[in-house]
């Protein structure tokens, strides 16, 4: 995103965006990957990972802090996919703003705004914690603690996506604010 930026000392397309942009860029690609993941997931007889796309959202937009747009898209997507997985309304929503909220508590402690290797590490630890509360969900529900393979696999493939594509989801600023505005 920043070769530009880099070399020749101009900011990019990308870097020059608004945060209200980038947020809604953000939305459409967590949009398209949940929408792919409705359909089945099967290449060659293999069962594909689908990873939780909105905790890429909930890891990136939280880099600038807390603000009330991201969580409310956070917290559509939450009910969107509590419906579709069959979970008990709001435990979704729960993963989505309690992975927000680490990595938004985190920073104000950390530099994760400069740092990418924070961010990542910071992105890494909240989006394991969204796994945690849906493991603890799913095993209060069965009565029995689920097996954590299952989750493990969707917690690396989220992750995994998560590190090349991690620009998109940063807003470079609170949603509202003018470019370059102080945070």
């Amino acid at each position: 995103m920043g070769r530009a930026s880099r070399f020749t000392g101009q900011k990019s397309t990308w870097e020059r965006t608004g945060p209200n942009t980038r947020l809604m860029v953000g939305a459409t690609i967590i949009s398209f990957v949940g929408l792919l993941g409705l359909t089945p997931n099967r290449f060659l007889s293999i069962e594909l990972i689908w990873p939780y796309a909105a905790l890429w959202g909930a890891a990136g937009w939280a880099t600038v802090g807390l603000a009330l747009r991201p969580m409310f898209i956070l917290a559509i997507f939450g009910v969107a996919q509590d419906v579709v997985l069959q979970a008990p309304i709001g435990t979704y929503l729960l993963v989505n703003l309690a992975t927000y909220g680490i990595v938004a508590a985190f920073s104000d402690s950390l530099d994760i705004i400069n740092e990418p290797a924070n961010a990542l590490a910071v992105s890494a630890l909240a989006m394991a914690g969204g796994m945690v509360i849906v493991w603890i969900v799913a095993s209060s529900r069965a009565d029995q603690a689920m097996r954590i393979t299952p989750l493990l696999g969707i917690y690396l493939t989220t992750l995994l996506l998560f590190v090349p594509f991690s620009g998109l989801f940063r807003l470079g600023g609170r949603p509202g604010e003018k470019l370059g505005g102080v945070l």
